[in-house]
């Protein structure tokens, strides 16, 4: 005779006693399956679920136990927690304030409620959670952490750097390393917003010789080096990305090549990260092929036709296709460490890719007779949200006299997309089917002015003028101050004053875009 679901649920309190959780969870589910309604059960098997990371089945779990019978106060906090891992934050709030209802001083609700109310933008009313929490226990090292959200979006960088710091001072010896690696990042970029670099380096670089468990770490070193300039010791440390879990996966079989001893051999040359690091990069192949290297480029289908451009490469192949047989494989991120890349020494010929003719001249004709100076415009991404501007941001360069301003995106926000004919802006997004195509219109255009994204790469790589509208702290490929860029001698860099102050840089780009082309002027 089977056990009732009673005996199962005290034999599986045995087993996480005893640490066998995937027993534990047999037992809750032959329980489950003789009374789907055992109440037991299923706060055990929700209980489980959370402890093996699984906050929507924990979820799913304790509001059918909730439905049951009212929720005791170890129930919904369990629940509380699962809500805010999904990221369901109003819920959580929701709960968080039931619990404290009843226990006010509930440490740990508070915190969820901090992170709740920060999540939905409510910065002001998350930071008095977190103060008054820290009020009644100062050493809570995930209150410190999580009160220096909200301060970093409200500006108040200091306050942002003492919390990190606090939580960095609190977190117990057993921390798990992912939470340090969390802390330890956050910190290095507020130093960095804040204009120390350098300090933040030394940071990284003490936490990594005391941690050797926290990856991303060299990884950031590598970054700050690269915009620092200190590009001998940063292409090699850039390495790193490869044990970051968020990267592409590395191959196996991928190396470094050595440039002088490639002639007579077989080189394909893999993509990574995104659209504009190939861009970048690729531009490689070629002094590959000039020391006696067979070069084949594999990218993502988007680029393919517009790589086909490559001076002195066998091939181009996208995603799907086989791959040739190949003595040498390497990530086209590696090839800057593979040259020996220094700031003196980047291969900033350009142009070295090229639109093709016959998708020129059809945009020249889809464009028409050119009556006034052509400047093409990208200002916005679906990737990082810090590198958007907002189309009525833009609004002093938009209200430039005399100039036919062309959208080079395919994603425009749906609110923003009726306002495109009021500010004069021409949309071709139906027409820009691939990176070939949005070449062969920026090579019809007299200026291209952009955000960071791989428009800037294209327009740079083809020659073409191109201005980059920069956040206040810049990708590490543009590094610091400077106006110009030794990867695009075609570009010019402006940078904000001050976080998200997109309204103020755009004034300054446009008083350019006057001096470059007056009113006066005509084409």
């Amino acid at each position: 005779m089977p056990d009732t679901p009673a005996a199962l649920i005290a034999r599986a309190s045995e087993h996480v006693r005893a640490g066998a959780l995937d027993d534990a969870a047999r037992c809750g589910l032959e329980a489950l399956a003789q009374d789907p309604l055992h109440f037991d059960s299923l706060h055990l098997l929700g209980w489980l679920c959370m402890e093996r990371q699984q906050p929507a089945d924990a979820v799913a779990y304790l509001t059918r136990a909730a439905a049951i019978r009212p929720p005791f106060a170890a129930m919904q906090i369990l629940r509380g927690n699962a809500l805010v891992a999904l990221r369901r934050f109003k819920e959580a709030e929701d709960v968080a304030r039931g619990i404290l209802a009843a226990q006010p001083d509930h440490i740990d609700t508070r915190n969820n409620l901090g992170i709740a109310l920060a999540e939905q933008d409510r910065h002001e009313d998350a930071i008095a959670v977190f103060q008054a929490l820290l009020t009644d226990k100062s050493d809570h090292a995930p209150a410190w952490f999580n009160v220096a959200k909200p301060l970093k979006q409200l500006g108040r960088l200091q306050e942002t750097e003492d919390a990190l710091r606090a939580a960095l001072h609190h977190a117990p010896s057993d921390t798990p390393a992912i939470w340090i690696e969390n802390i330890v990042n956050r910190l290095g970029d507020v130093l960095i917003e804040r204009d120390r670099p350098e300090e933040a380096l030394t940071l990284l670089r003490d936490m990594g010789a005391r941690r050797s468990d926290l990856p991303s770490l060299s990884w950031n070193i590598s970054l700050l080096l690269l915009q620092l300039g200190d590009y001998a010791a940063g292409w090699k440390a850039y390495e790193a990305r490869w044990g970051i879990k968020d990267h592409d996966a590395p191959r196996q079989d991928a190396s470094v090549p050595d440039p002088a001893g490639v002639a007579g051999k077989r080189v394909l040359i893999v993509a990574e990260q995104g659209h504009g690091d190939i861009i970048q990069f690729v531009r490689y192949a070629p002094l590959l092929a000039d020391r006696g290297a067979t070069v084949t480029v594999a990218t993502y289908d988007g680029l393919k036709p517009l790589l086909s451009s490559l001076r002195g490469i066998k091939r181009v192949i996208g995603e799907d296709e086989n791959e040739p047989e190949y003595d040498v494989v390497t990530a086209v991120g590696s090839l800057p460490l593979a040259f020996g890349t220094t700031i003196g020494t980047v291969p900033a010929a350009v142009p070295y890719l090229h639109a093709e003719p016959h998708r020129v001249a059809r945009w020249r004709e889809k464009l028409g007779d050119r009556t006034m100076p052509r400047v093409g415009l990208t200002w916005y991404t679906t990737t990082v949200a810090p590198k958007r501007a907002r189309l009525q941001e833009l609004g002093p360069i938009l209200a430039c006299p005399g100039i036919v301003f062309h959208a080079l995106q395919k994603a425009i926000p749906p609110d923003e997309q009726k306002m495109l004919p009021a500010v004069g802006l021409r949309d071709h997004r139906a027409d820009l089917t691939d990176f070939a195509e949005t070449a062969a219109l920026i090579e019809n255009l007299d200026l291209v002015i952009t955000i960071d994204t791989a428009v800037a790469h294209l327009a740079g790589a083809m020659g073409k003028p191109v201005w980059l509208m920069l956040q206040h702290v810049a990708d590490w490929r543009w590094l610091r101050y400077r106006g110009d860029s030794p990867w695009y001698p075609t570009a010019r860099l402006f940078r904000q004053a001050a976080p998200g102050d997109w309204h103020g840089l755009s004034v300054e780009v446009a008083t350019a875009l006057m001096r470059l082309f007056p009113p006066s002027v005509s084409c």
